[in-house]
């Protein structure tokens, strides 16, 4: 026999006991047996009169009763089942997540297994179900008392929160973009529309670069505006870039909120946040088209989301829900979430050209420096 399957003797007295914890997935079947009629919002593990036990927290869709089943942690024994009325002062938030729970895309087991691999713990104390800065989560905490994470229930993605100090994306005030869009439209003229902005800080202070589109010709522009000052350059899109002037020139006329109407409502969801970029969104699919406004933002209490807002109701009064942060990788032209082939093909496609948004480096055309972007990023 191998020797590394041998243990002595010593070894077997000195290991400790194994645990036969069930487990918090286990735990979570459990819960749902016990009580058919509810819905889970939470599973934790705590001790009770030197019992260890997973408890269950489930309510009912008109939230008038809350059951609370326990299982021993080791065998999944049934322990009891605690039955009260919601405390009311919870009652509103946990509205908010019902109206929401339609939207979950993960569950529980998903949700700790992303919070484990992100925090690099394993020691679950509770996941439940929470409104973290408008966005459905899964809250996973953990048995050192600190450590909280904070997964969208839709996307997947862990939501960032951060503390004065930390290196978080670039922002600037709701009204600050607005007043660089305004002069960047009023600067090129009719028929230009803005369809995205984003923040960027300069040694001279906040600079605002936005994105236009000819209704007419289907050019493209970068206006880049520090306060009054405003530097503009025209181009011809290139690859995906056609494809996205098409699709704006095709479904402009059904944009009912402007840019400036869609950070509004962000400033109401999110009143004091800083905006890191804005831009028009349309995605076909087979049961139809649908156009919005994502907005990337900052809370006052540094949490990163993207806030979104439909352009098809006026005054930006449509659906708004937010989610966890997807932040673009520097060559991911196309906006497929990697960087590989598709993007080396238009940086090779625009090479030579004056392309503001492929022009990663910044010297004046697409070349060898913004390449080797592209190849750094590699499948990111």
């Amino acid at each position: 026999m191998s020797c590394r399957y041998t243990l002595s003797l010593a070894a077997l007295l000195l290991a400790p006991i194994a645990n036969a914890d069930i487990g918090f997935p286990a735990a979570v079947d459990l819960a749902r047996t016990a009580v058919p009629q509810g819905t889970l919002l939470g599973i934790e593990l705590r001790e009770r009169l030197n019992v260890w036990a997973y408890e269950g927290d489930l309510y009912d869709a008109a939230l008038t009763t809350n059951w609370g089943p326990r299982f021993h942690q080791d065998s999944g024994d049934f322990l009891g089942l605690d039955v009260d009325a919601p405390d009311a002062s919870d009652l509103s938030n946990l509205q908010a997540i019902f109206d929401r729970l339609g939207t979950a895309t993960i569950d529980f087991a998903d949700a700790q297994v992303i919070a484990n691999d992100a925090s690099g713990r394993s020691d679950n104390q509770r996941i439940a179900f929470d409104m973290e800065a408008g966005v459905l989560a899964f809250q996973v905490e953990y048995f050192d008392g600190v450590t909280k994470m904070y997964v969208d229930s839709v996307t997947g993605g862990i939501i960032p929160h951060h503390n004065n100090g930390d290196d978080i994306e670039e922002t600037l005030p709701s009204t600050t973009m607005v007043s660089g869009v305004a002069l960047a439209e009023a600067t090129l003229g009719a028929g230009w529309h803005a369809f995205k902005a984003e923040a960027e800080i300069e040694d001279l202070g906040g600079v605002v670069e936005v994105l236009l589109f000819n209704m007419k010709s289907g050019m493209l522009a970068e206006a880049v505006v520090a306060g009054k000052t405003i530097v503009v350059t025209e181009f011809a899109p290139s690859g995906s870039q056609a494809a996205n002037v098409a699709d704006l020139q095709a479904n402009w006329d059904s944009v009912l909120t402007n840019l400036a109407s869609a950070l509004a409502a962000a400033e109401i969801a999110y009143p004091g946040a800083g905006i890191n970029e804005v831009e028009l969104e349309i995605e076909t699919e087979k049961t139809g088209t649908t156009i919005f406004w994502k907005i990337a933002l900052v809370t006052v209490d540094l949490i990163e989301v993207d806030f979104f807002v439909d352009a098809t109701a006026p005054g930006g009064g449509g659906f708004r829900f937010a989610t966890a942060p997807v932040n673009a990788v520097p060559g991911d032209f196309n906006g497929d979430g990697a960087v590989n082939a598709l993007d080396l093909s238009e940086a090779l496609n625009a090479w030579g050209l004056v392309n503001p948004p492929m022009d990663l480096d910044g010297n004046g055309t697409v070349d060898a420096p913004d390449l080797a972007v592209v190849l750094s990023n590699w499948n990111a």
